[in-house]
């Protein structure tokens, strides 16, 4: 295995720590919005703003965010 043709993963460890973070906004707001009064402030305001930062905001942005260091160095085919 030549050492020029080892690859990094794509998602560095702040990816991962951004969509578990997201992934765990998401399942709270789909906790609080399983909570009885279905007229409560928890139920009808609060987990939808969750659930809408989760998927729209925070996975996404886990997905699409990239290493400052990692677009620096071109790679070289010889």
């Amino acid at each position: 295995m030549n050492p020029q043709n080892h690859h990094k993963l794509p998602f560095s460890r702040r990816n991962w720590k951004l969509f578990f973070v997201g992934l765990a906004i998401t399942l709270l707001g789909y906790v609080l919005l399983s909570i009885p009064p279905a007229t409560g402030i928890l139920s009808l305001t609060l987990a939808p703003l969750l659930l809408l930062v989760g998927y729209i905001v925070l996975i996404p942005l886990s997905i699409m965010l990239k290493d400052s260091d990692s677009s620096a160095t071109p790679s070289s085919r010889s």
